[in-house]
């Protein structure tokens, strides 16, 4: 399986995940805020560049939910 393959099952689960989160009552802010935070803290992936283009594809799964 390629990593490209991964990372569009992932993606596809993530908003699967993001767009049922009102179901458990969590808002799909306070998801994305934290995974914003979590790239751009210490276990975010390595430095400036690579947290930035991480945190620009959050925005983009964001701009995909309902």
């Amino acid at each position: 399986m390629s990593n490209n393959a991964q990372v569009d099952a992932i993606e596809h689960l993530l908003i699967a995940v993001l767009n049922s989160s009102m179901s458990t009552g969590v808002p799909k802010s306070y998801l994305l805020e934290t995974a914003q935070a979590s790239l751009l803290g210490s276990d975010g992936p390595g430095g400036p560049e690579q947290k930035s283009a991480a945190v620009e594809y959050l925005k983009y799964i964001e701009s995909r939910l309902r």
